[in-house]
């Protein structure tokens, strides 16, 4: 398998655990299984813009500040949607993820008070 197909298969693995995490109640979601995905997250996403945000998701979930975790969920969602516009036609399937990903970070970030 290549690089390009491994690093794909990665992130489509990442998109999904991702989705589904957000999609439970992320109250009594478990903070090692939400740091281990942040990680991973953090080697993919090392040149842009939201791997700063993604550190301080990281020192949120672990000091267990809920404000500060719901700030950065609204916007890593607004970066992501944004970042999913972008993303060539070619690649439509992973766009809609990535646009739903987006859109429960920022459910996710709305929810959490």
């Amino acid at each position: 398998m290549s690089d390009t197909s491994q690093s794909d298969t990665t992130q489509a693995t990442d998109l999904e655990s991702t989705i589904h995490l957000l999609q439970q109640n992320l109250a009594s979601a478990d903070p090692v299984v939400a740091i281990v995905l942040i990680e991973r997250w953090e080697k993919q996403l090392q040149e842009t813009e939201i791997f700063g945000d993604l550190g301080e998701l990281k020192q949120a979930v672990l000091s267990g500040n809920i404000s500060d975790i719901s700030k950065l969920l609204k916007a890593l969602g607004q970066e992501t949607s944004a970042a999913a516009a972008e993303i060539e036609d070619e690649s439509a399937e992973m766009a809609a993820k990535i646009e739903e990903m987006g859109k429960l970070l920022a459910q996710a970030g709305n929810t959490l008070k």
